[in-house]
């Protein structure tokens, strides 16, 4: 036994130092190591609110609040997730999940703690295609409200200038605006600014596929603090609802971010 450690002790001494070369190559850091470690997730205090938004689509808005809520119940702190996406609600869809939606749960009053499902472990209300046809700020609100029964929510408001329902936004402790760093949705970013000018909830910012420094740089030029940003990841670039370490990392800062 001695000597097997002590073989040990010494190939650790030998491959140690070109394994952490290969990871300082590969993620552009001298201290890799904390950047790929996964962290222990963190989770939503129960009965908070939080909303993601952006004023075009394509910025990842659904997909980070499905990491949000899920990383909060992986937390033990199980966050219900709404797809309130007016015009486009893929969450179910992407997820490949055939489940009640948001449309149902307001034909059924008093049965929406009923019509709630499960994505995994994580608690789910599903979208309505046609909701913004007849949407109804105060009975959606409601509706949340009697289906989280005292859980933490995060509700993806999609995208569009017509998402931001004071009704619905009333019930929010935060909203985190999500930004790309392409060209036309970083213009949709500072069009943001005018859309947000009179919504009365604390607004935070999640920038997608950038490093920090650049993330920095677009958050120096609009008004709202910096919460977190998520760094190319291919899974994000897939749709998988998974991530690598450094996302998880970023999605913990978003969840701090809404205390």
């Amino acid at each position: 036994m001695g000597l097997r450690l002590s073989l040990r002790a010494r190939l650790d001494g030998i491959v140690g130092p070109y394994a952490l070369l290969l990871l300082r190559e590969a993620t552009g850091r001298n201290d890799p190591l904390p950047h790929i470690v996964p962290a222990q997730p963190v989770g939503l205090r129960p009965g908070t609110t939080v909303a993601l938004w952006s004023l075009c689509a394509g910025v990842g808005t659904s997909t980070v609040a499905a990491l949000v809520a899920h990383r909060s119940t992986a937390a033990r702190s199980p966050a219900l997730l709404v797809d309130l996406d007016r015009h486009a609600p893929a969450l179910a869809l992407r997820a490949g999940l055939q489940v009640a939606t948001v449309a149902d749960a307001l034909l059924r009053p008093g049965r929406e703690q009923e019509l709630v499902s499960r994505w995994e472990r994580t608690p789910f209300l599903a979208g309505a295609p046609g909701l913004h046809a007849s949407f109804d700020g105060e009975r959606v609100a409601a509706l949340v409200g009697s289906a989280a029964a005292g859980r933490a929510v995060v509700l993806d408001l999609g995208a569009g200038a017509d998402a931001l329902d004071p009704a619905v936004l009333g019930r929010c402790a935060r909203l985190f605006v999500c930004a790309g760093t392409r060209v036309a949705q970083l213009y949709a970013a500072f069009c943001s600014v005018a859309a947000l000018a009179t919504v009365d909830v604390p607004v935070s910012l999640v920038i997608v596929g950038a490093d920090d420094d650049d993330a920095q740089r677009v958050a120096a030029r609009l008004p709202w603090p910096l919460a977190s940003a998520l760094p190319n990841d291919e899974h994000l670039a897939r749709d998988d609802f998974a991530a690598r370490a450094p996302t998880l990392h970023a999605i913990d800062r978003v969840i701090r971010a809404a205390a």
